[in-house]
C-alpha cells in the first residue's frame, strides 16, 4: 500500500541527489502540502526539531531560496542562455563547444527544478498565493514528471563535465590520440550516449511517487499529495538504488575520474607556463583552453563537494538523525545553494577564461570589439616538392590578422 507523504516532500533515503550540474534531490525539500505555509524545518514526516531550530532552518531557507536562490537562477538562465547562443556560432564549433553547449543545456534544466522545487517554495512562506498555485498546478506536474527529469539533468551535467575532462586530458596529455578522439563527430556520440544513460539510470524514478488528492482540514478544500508507491517503499529499491547506486554513480565514481585526470591538467598547465616563451600560437590557444575548462571543472569540485559531505552524513547517521539535527539541515541548504551557483557561474568563467568566447559574444551583441586593431600584411609561402629536381613554388596572400 502506497504511504502517503504528504506532510514533506521527502525521499526515502534522504539523500542530496542533485549536483549540475550537479543537486540535492528534489524530494527532499520539506515543502508542507497540507498547511498553508512551506515547511522548511525538515525532510522527514515527524517534527523532531524545538521550535527555535524550526524557526532558525524555516528563516534561513527563505534567505537562501526565496531571495539569494531566485536572483541566482534568474542570472543563471540568463548566462547559460547567452553561452548557448555564442558556442552555437559557427566560429565557436568545435567538439569542445559541443560538450559545453550540451552542460548549458543541462544547467538550465536543472535551474528551472531549482526554482519550481526550492525557491517558489520558499517565498510561499510570505504569500499564500503563491503557495496555493504551487500545490494546485506544479505539483501534479513536477512529481511525476519533472523530478525524474531533474535527476536526469543532473547526471547527465556531471558526465558531461567527465566527457569533456577526458578529451581535455587526451588532448594535452595524449596529443598523438587527439585528432582521431578530440573530433566533432565523437562529441556528438558522447553527449547522446550520456543523455541515454542519463535518461535509462532514472527510469525506477518514475515510479517512486504519486499524487493524489486528499482532502485537508486547513485549507477546507482537497489538495495534491504526494505518496510513496510501493515500489518506493521497497527496501531493496531504497537501500540499493537511492543510496548505494546513487553514491557511486552520481558521485564518487565520477567525481574521482575528474579529480585525478584535473590533477594531470594542472601539471601540464603547469609545464606549459614554464615553456611559455617557446609555445606556439596553437599551443597558446589550447593552453588557454585549458585552463578555461579546469576553471569549470574547479568550480564544479568545490560547489559539489559539499553534496558527497552530506550523502555520506545520511548514510551514517541515518535519515532520522539527520533530520533532527540542526546543523545537518544548515548544512543540507548550503548545499543546494552551492549547486545552484555552479549551474549558474560558467557563463562568467567563459568570459573571464575565454578570450574568443568574449570576441564572439560581443560581435553577437553588435558591441565594438575594444583596442581592436587589424593589420594588413602581405606573406609569400613557400613550399618544396623533392623529385629527382628542387621545384619551388610561391604563393602569395593578402592577409588581416586581429591585434586583440
Amino acid at each position: 500500500m502506497a504511504t502517503s507523504t504528504s506532510a514533506s516532500v521527502d525521499s526515502a533515503s534522504g539523500l542530496v541527489a542533485f549536483g549540475a550540474s550537479p543537486w540535492q534531490d528534489l524530494t527532499n525539500s520539506s515543502t508542507s502540502y497540507t498547511s498553508n505555509t512551506v515547511n522548511l524545518s525538515g525532510r522527514g514526516q515527524e517534527d523532531v526539531m524545538d521550535t527555535l531550530g524550526q524557526e532558525t532552518v524555516a528563516m534561513t531557507g527563505f534567505i537562501l531560496y526565496g531571495i539569494v536562490g531566485n536572483v541566482l537562477v534568474v542570472l543563471g538562465l540568463l548566462g547559460n542562455t547567452l553561452s548557448i547562443v555564442v558556442l552555437c556560432n559557427r566560429r565557436m564549433r568545435s567538439s569542445t563547444s559541443y560538450y559545453l553547449t550540451s552542460l548549458a543545456v543541462y544547467d538550465n534544466f536543472i535551474l528551472v527544478a531549482m526554482l519550481l522545487f526550492f525557491n517558489l517554495q520558499a517565498l510561499g512562506i510570505r504569500v499564500p498565493s503563491i503557495d496555493q498555485a504551487y500545490k494546485d498546478y506544479i505539483i501534479p506536474v513536477m512529481i511525476p514528471l519533472g523530478y525524474p527529469l531533474s535527476l536526469t539533468a543532473q547526471m547527465g551535467s556531471i558526465y558531461t563535465c567527465v566527457a569533456f575532462t577526458v578529451e581535455r586530458f587526451v588532448a594535452v596529455c595524449r596529443p598523438l590520440h587527439a585528432a582521431n578522439t578530440c573530433t566533432k563527430s565523437r562529441a556528438k556520440k558522447a553527449i547522446l550516449v550520456i543523455f541515454l544513460w542519463s535518461l535509462l539510470y532514472n527510469i525506477p524514478r518514475y515510479f517512486h511517487y504519486e499524487v493524489h488528492k486528499v482532502w485537508s482540514n486547513d485549507t477546507g478544500r482537497y489538495d495534491n499529495v504526494m505518496q510513496t508507491t510501493d515500489f518506493g517503499e521497497n527496501e531493496v529499491f531504497q537501500h540499493l538504488y537511492i543510496i548505494s547506486f546513487q553514491l557511486i554513480f552520481m558521485f564518487l565514481l565520477p567525481f574521482l575520474i575528474i579529480l585525478v585526470l584535473n590533477t594531470a591538467l594542472l601539471r601540464a598547465i603547469n609545464r606549459s607556463r614554464k615553456q611559455r616563451q617557446e609555445m606556439s600560437t596553437t599551443d597558446t590557444r589550447e593552453h588557454n583552453l585549458t585552463v578555461m575548462l579546469v576553471a569549470v571543472i574547479a568550480v564544479f569540485l568545490v560547489c559539489q563537494f559539499p553534496t558527497i559531505v552530506d550523502n555520506i552524513l545520511v548514510a551514517i547517521v541515518g535519515e532520522q538523525r539527520h533530520n533532527a539535527v540542526l546543523q545537518y539541515q544548515m548544512l543540507y541548504m548550503v548545499c543546494t545553494v552551492l549547486v545552484t551557483i555552479n549551474s549558474s557561474l560558467n557563463f562568467v568563467l567563459y568570459c573571464l577564461f575565454g578570450k574568443k568566447f568574449r570576441m564572439v559574444l560581443r560581435h553577437i551583441l553588435g558591441l565594438k570589439n575594444s583596442g581592436r586593431k587589424s593589420c594588413q600584411y602581405r606573406s609569400t609561402i613557400y613550399q618544396s616538392r623533392m623529385n629527382g629536381t628542387k621545384v619551388s613554388q610561391c604563393t602569395t596572400y593578402d592577409m588581416e590578422v586581429s591585434l586583440v
